[in-house]
């Protein structure tokens, strides 16, 4: 079979040497039908926008625009190229509002879990904030245990968790955000609810819920009871803060618990009450910095803490200056 000979390689056409710009400019002068006008729309000056023409017309090869009575007056081949490229620009505004709207995240749904403790009250509040925004996102809010977290962030089902008790894991990453402390819900009718403020020795007697004895809570309260006086015996054990609230109200005991509890509602059956040198409670954001998150984890981050800033009262109920803890 005889050589084909070869296509000459093609030329690009005039069309291929235009720029979005150009087409841009060129749209703005169509629709006003006045350099002056068109720059003004643009915010580019006049004599960039009569290059710019100019440049166009070189490239195609045709005349664009003539000057007449009213102004400038596009030519048959114009009208022809604005009718192919109105559309387009008409979508490449559309286009820049789109991105706007990712860029704020309103787009942007936003998965995220907390630990019992802090998804009463305080992460409620933080989400209603970040709702408030122009740019609402679609939530997705999960409450989980802390066995939980790893799973959840490893494999990208949510974008972060806030939590007192972040997991140790290399690919994990975790960022302080405030403290807490260790305060008493107190069953309404029990003696201990006419007290303002609690020490180690006016639980004596008093029936206390316990928590996992490997757990922060409980940590908590081994250590606010001092190795001089163990902490009481106790009937009920719970895993969760907010159950050992529910089980106050209920007269099952006196639960202790951290103060990111108590910001959700605890009913009409339990007060709380500060106690004297309580321990601290750090509470973490956690997240997966090998999975893609959104400008929503850092917007989360803001918003809590300065919810613990403003509020630091109502988060630690005006106790006594703490000697410390961490939690983990």
């Amino acid at each position: 079979m005889p050589d084909q000979p070869t296509p000459a390689a093609r030329t690009p056409g005039p069309i291929q040497g235009l720029s979005l710009r150009q087409i841009e400019v060129f749209h703005a002068v169509y629709s006003t039908r006045s350099i002056s006008a068109a720059s003004r729309l643009l915010s580019i000056s006049q004599p960039v926008v009569s290059r710019m023409v100019k440049r166009l017309e070189d490239v195609l090869k045709v005349s664009l625009f003539q000057r007449g009575s009213s102004g400038l007056m596009p030519t048959m081949e114009a009208e022809l190229i604005f009718a192919e490229v109105d559309g387009v620009m008409g979508r490449l505004s559309g286009l820049g509002a789109r991105i706007e709207e990712i860029a704020s995240g309103g787009s942007v749904s936003f998965r995220l879990g907390a630990t019992a403790s802090v998804a009463r009250g305080l992460v409620p509040r933080a989400l209603r904030a970040l709702s408030a925004r122009a740019a609402r996102p679609d939530l997705f809010f999960d409450v989980l245990s802390v066995d939980q977290i790893a799973q959840y962030l490893l494999d990208g089902t949510g974008q972060c968790v806030v939590t007192l008790a972040p997991v140790d894991h290399p690919m994990l990453s975790a960022e302080p955000l405030g403290q807490g402390r260790l305060v008493a819900a107190v069953p309404a009718d029990h003696p201990l609810a006419a007290r303002d403020l609690l020490s180690p020795g006016d639980f004596d007697g008093a029936d206390v819920i316990s928590f996992q004895i490997d757990g922060p809570h409980q940590r908590a309260i081994r250590q606010f009871f001092g190795r001089e006086r163990p902490a009481p015996q106790s009937s009920t054990v719970v895993r969760f803060a907010d159950t050992a609230v529910a089980m106050a109200a209920e007269g099952m005991g006196i639960a202790l618990v951290d103060s990111f509890t108590a910001l959700g509602p605890v009913g009409a059956g339990v007060v709380l009450r500060p106690l004297r040198k309580s321990p601290v409670f750090t509470l973490y954001l956690q997240w997966n910095p090998n999975r893609p998150t959104s400008a929503h984890v850092p917007q989360l981050r803001e918003v809590i803490i300065r919810e613990l800033r403003d509020n630091p009262g109502e988060a630690h109920f005006s106790a006594p200056c703490p000697e410390g803890m961490a939690d983990r």
